[in-house]
């Protein structure tokens, strides 16, 4: 059985203005338990993301008040994505060969979600319990 992004991916799509400031953000991302954020642009567009490094070295490290400094700032422009119907096999080729720990799933040009680096090592739990499974119902082969 194949599973495609769509199968994995959790059901984020909030996206934020690029002119929202680091320290709201960054109440969004613990309010909603999340390492990143989507920035739009002005049509609502999605052009870029922000993680949890993102402010670590950009406002943190950098010693920028989070107030003064903006999503747009410190993003990621363009966003490496998948479309629903990619095979996970190849998200994970995708995320490994850009070394990216989440990735936005679109759909006819529409966000429907995020796969995170979780989301992968959940599967792979999965498959190793399946694998497990049949490996004690039908012994070694």
């Amino acid at each position: 059985m194949v599973l495609y992004a769509k199968d994995i991916m959790k059901n984020y799509t909030k996206t934020f203005p690029a002119d929202t400031n680091a320290l709201d953000g960054a109440k969004i991302m613990q309010q909603d338990h999340v390492g990143f954020l989507i920035v739009h642009d002005s049509g609502g567009k999605p052009v870029g993301i922000v993680t949890e490094w993102d402010y670590i070295s950009k406002v943190v490290a950098a010693e920028n008040d989070p107030r003064k400094v903006t999503l747009g700032q410190i993003m990621k422009e363009g966003i490496i994505s998948v479309e629903a119907e990619t095979p996970t096999e190849k998200v994970t080729v995708i995320m490994g060969k850009n070394l990216i720990r989440r990735i936005p799933v679109f759909e006819n040009g529409k966000l429907i979600g995020v796969i995170t680096s979780r989301d992968i090592i959940r599967i792979f739990k999965d498959y190793m319990d399946s694998i497990s499974d049949i490996i004690a119902r039908f012994g070694n082969f």
